[in-house]
C-alpha cells in the first residue's frame, strides 16, 4: 500500500484521537480480570507446563500464556523466569515446581511446592502478591527481592535481599527485612523459625541480578511506558529492532526481520481456556506486538507494530486478527477448507472471539457470523503482498503449523469474514506450545498441600474433555453442561466454586518435633526471649545486629505480639485476630539490588497476632 493511502488512514485515526473519539484496541472485559495471563520470559534447561485445564504436561517455550492452575516444573540444573506483568515477576531454579495458585488483574498467588525461586517487584504496583509454601505464606509489603527455597523435608526458607515482607501463618505473621533470613520448620497449623542472617549471594542470586539490569535498562520503557499502559513483554523488543518515529502515529517498532517475513505466520495456535485460540509466537520477542496493538506496513519502513494510543490504559489480547474462512469443501464444520488469518491495523474494528458472550452459559458454538466479503475491501493488511496467511482446516486442528503460507488475492475474493467465534473445535494437540514433547515430568506429591493466607478466588478452568466437546457441536454436548460445571471435579482437584476451602494440618511432625518449642525455636506468636535477638531490626534505627548461627537458639512459635518489637518502618502492628487489610502498593521508585550479607544476625522487632488463613489442597490428576 501506498504512502497517500496510509497518510489518510493514518490522518484519519489521528483526527479521531485528537476528538477524543478513538479508544484502545478493546476495552477490558469484567471477566477478563478475573483470568489474567502471565507468561515464560526465559528459560533454559528442561521446563514443563502442566496444564490446568486437561492435566496435561507439555513443553514449556518462550512467550508460553500461562493461566490460573497451570504448574511449572524445571529439570535439574534448568531456569525458568515467569512475568506477571511489568513490575512482578518470578524466576525458578532447578528441580523446582510451582502451581499458579491465582492469576487475576493486578492479584498473583503461587504455590511453591519444593527447590528455589526469587519473587522480583521491579517497580510500583498496586498488585497483590503471594507465595504459598507448605508451612508458611509469604506477601511482599514493596518493591523487593525475595528469595523463597522449599527443602524435600518441606522446611521454608524466605531471605529477603531487598524490601520487606510479611510471613504468615494461622497464629500469627512475623515480618523480615533485607539482609535477614526466616528458617520455618513444621506443620503449617503450628511452624516454628529462627530468623537470622540471610546467606551471602552467591550464582543463583548474580543470575537473577543480571536479569533485573535486563528488565530497569530496556530503551522500549521511554516508548510504551509499562507501568501506566498495562503492556508488558516490551523489554525483548531491544535487541530485535529499532524505534521509529512515523508521522501521524509516533514511537513504533519495527523488527530486524526478512524481506518476506509477516506478522503472525513463525508460531501456532494453541487453545486456551475462556480464550479459545491463542497465538503462540516462535520469534523471541513475540509477547507484547501479538498480544497488545497493531501491526501495519509502510512502502518505507516495512512492518511496523503500534503500541497504542499513549495515555489509554491496554488490555491483553489472545490476538489481534481477523479470521475468514475460503476455498472449496468443509473443514471441520468451519463450512470452508482453510482457515485464513490477517493482523489488524491501526483503527481498525476488532471482533473478539472470546469471553462470557462466546465461551460461558453453554455458548460454545452458537455465536458464529460468517460473511462472504472481499477481504481485501475490509483490511488494510490484506492488500500487502504478504500480509494474510493461512492453512487447511484440517492442518488448523491437528497443529501441523508446517503449513501455513501465504493467501493470494484470488482466494480471498470469495472468503467468508469471520466476526466472533471460530468454528473450528481443538484436539489434544492444540494443547502443546510446540511439536516437542515434555521432557520432564516430576512425580507431584498427591497430597501436597499449602498453607494460604488469602482463599484463592473460585475462577475455575473448565475441563478440556468438556470444553472439546461442546466445542464440537451437537445437542449432547450443550445439555447438561451447567449441571457438569458444578458438579465436575476439577483437574487439579479443586473443588467446584462456591464449595467450601479446606482446612487442617498439611503435613506430619517430623520425628523428635512433639508440637513443643525446643532447641531454641520459638512458635509463631511467642514472644521472643533473652533479649530479642531474634526478633526483627528496625532498619530505621538500628546499623548492625549481633552475630546469630542458624540453630544455636532463638527459635519461636508464632502468634502472641512483643510490643517493645518494631515492625519495618510504616507498618503498625496488628492485635486483632482478623487479617489485616493492608495496603501492598511499592513505594514510587525502583529499587536498587542490594546482594551483600549483613553483618549480623539478630535485631529487635516483634512478632504480631494474625488469623484467618487456610489450608489449600494442591491435588491434580496424572
Amino acid at each position: 500500500m501506498g504512502r497517500r493511502h496510509l497518510g489518510r488512514f493514518a490522518a484519519m485515526g489521528a483526527a479521531l484521537l485528537g476528538a477524543g473519539l478513538f479508544l484502545p484496541a478493546r476495552a477490558q472485559d469484567p471477566d477478563d480480570q478475573k483470568r489474567g495471563v502471565a507468561r515464560i520470559s526465559l528459560m533454559n534447561g528442561e521446563v514443563s507446563v502442566r496444564r490446568g485445564d486437561s492435566g496435561d504436561w507439555v513443553a514449556g517455550v518462550i512467550n508460553a500464556p500461562l493461566l490460573t492452575d497451570d504448574r511449572i516444573s524445571t529439570g535439574p540444573n534448568s531456569r525458568a523466569e515467569v512475568q506477571f506483568d511489568s513490575s512482578n515477576m518470578l524466576r525458578i531454579g532447578g528441580n523446582a515446581e510451582i502451581r499458579l495458585a491465582d492469576i487475576e488483574y493486578n492479584r498473583y498467588q503461587t504455590e511453591l511446592a519444593k527447590g528455589t525461586m526469587t519473587f522480583r517487584v521491579l517497580r510500583a504496583s498496586g498488585a497483590n502478591m503471594e507465595v504459598d509454601t507448605p508451612s508458611v505464606s509469604v506477601r511482599p509489603a514493596k518493591v523487593g527481592i525475595f528469595r523463597i527455597s522449599v527443602n524435600e523435608n518441606g522446611e521454608t526458607e524466605v531471605m529477603s535481599r531487598a524490601g520487606d515482607l510479611e510471613i504468615f501463618t494461622p497464629r500469627g505473621s512475623q515480618w523480615i527485612s533485607a539482609g535477614q533470613m526466616m528458617v520455618a520448620r513444621g506443620t503449617s497449623a503450628d511452624p516454628e523459625f529462627q530468623i537470622v542472617g540471610a546467606r551471602p549471594a552467591d550464582d543463583w542470586d548474580r543470575w537473577n541480578e543480571q536479569r533485573d539490569q535486563h528488565f530497569m535498562q530496556s530503551q522500549s520503557d521511554r516508548y510504551v511506558d509499562p507501568g501506566n499502559s498495562g503492556i508488558y513483554g516490551t523489554e525483548d523488543l531491544d535487541s530485535y529492532g529499532v524505534w521509529s518515529e512515523v508521522p501521524n502515529y509516533g514511537p513504533v517498532w519495527r523488527p530486524t526481520v526478512g524481506a518476506d517475513w509477516a506478522p503472525y505466520r513463525a508460531g501456532r495456535w494453541v487453545w486456551e481456556d475462556w480464550y479459545g485460540w491463542t497465538w503462540v509466537s516462535y520469534d523471541p520477542w513475540g509477547w507484547a506486538p501479538y498480544h497488545y496493538g497493531r501491526w501495519f506496513f509502510d512502502a518505507g519502513f516495512g512492518w511496523c507494530w503500534y503500541p497504542g494510543a499513549r495515555g489509554y490504559r491496554h488490555f491483553w489480547s489472545p490476538a489481534l486478527v481477523g479470521w475468514f474462512g475460503y476455498g472449496g469443501g468443509v473443514g471441520f464444520g468451519f463450512g470452508f477448507g482453510n482457515v485464513g488469518w490477517v493482523p489488524l491495523a491501526p483503527f481498525e474494528t476488532f471482533h473478539p472471539w472470546w469471553g462470557r458472550g462466546f465461551y460461558g452459559g453453554g455458548n460454545f458454538g452458537r455465536n458464529i457470523n460468517i460473511t462472504n466479503v472481499n477481504i481485501t475491501n475490509t483490511y488494510r493488511n490484506a492488500r500487502i503482498g504478504n500480509g494474510v496467511s493461512g492453512m487447511a482446516a484440517g492442518d488448523f486442528r491437528e497443529g501441523r503449523y508446517n503449513s501455513v503460507g501465504r493467501v493470494s488475492g484470488e482466494q480471498m475474493r470469495s472468503a467468508g469474514l469471520v466476526r466472533g467465534q471460530m468454528p473450528i473445535g481443538p484436539t489434544s494437540r492444540n494443547l502443546s506450545f510446540s511439536n516437542r514433547a515434555a521432557s520432564f515430568t516430576p512425580r507431584t506429591a498427591e497430597n501436597t498441600r499449602f498453607f494460604t493466607h488469602q482463599t484463592p478466588a473460585a475462577n475455575q478452568r473448565i475441563p478440556f474433555s468438556q470444553q472439546q466437546r461442546a466445542m464440537g457441536g451437537g445437542p449432547a454436548a450443550e445439555s447438561g453442561r451447567s449441571a457438569e460445571i458444578a458438579n465436575r471435579p476439577q483437574a487439579n482437584g479443586s473443588r467446584p466454586q462456591g464449595a467450601s476451602p479446606s482446612t487442617g494440618a498439611v503435613q506430619a511432625a517430623r520425628p523428635g518435633q512433639n508440637g513443643a518449642s525446643g532447641g531454641g525455636w520459638r512458635r509463631f506468636g511467642e514472644p521472643a526471649s533473652g533479649n530479642g535477638a531474634n526478633g526483627f531490626r528496625n532498619p530505621a534505627t538500628e546499623n548492625s545486629r549481633p552475630s546469630q548461627a542458624p540453630g544455636t537458639g532463638g527459635w519461636q512459635r508464632f502468634g502472641t505480639p512483643n510490643a517493645s518489637r518494631n515492625p519495618p518502618a510504616g507498618n503498625a502492628p496488628r492485635t486483632n485476630s482478623a487479617p489485616a487489610q493492608r495496603n501492598y502498593n511499592a513505594p514510587a521508585q525502583r529499587s536498587t539490588p542490594s546482594y551483600s550479607a549483613p553483618r549480623g544476625g539478630g535485631g529487635n522487632g516483634a512478632s504480631r497476632a494474625s488469623g484467618g488463613g487456610t489450608s489449600s489442597s494442591s491435588k491434580g490428576r496424572r
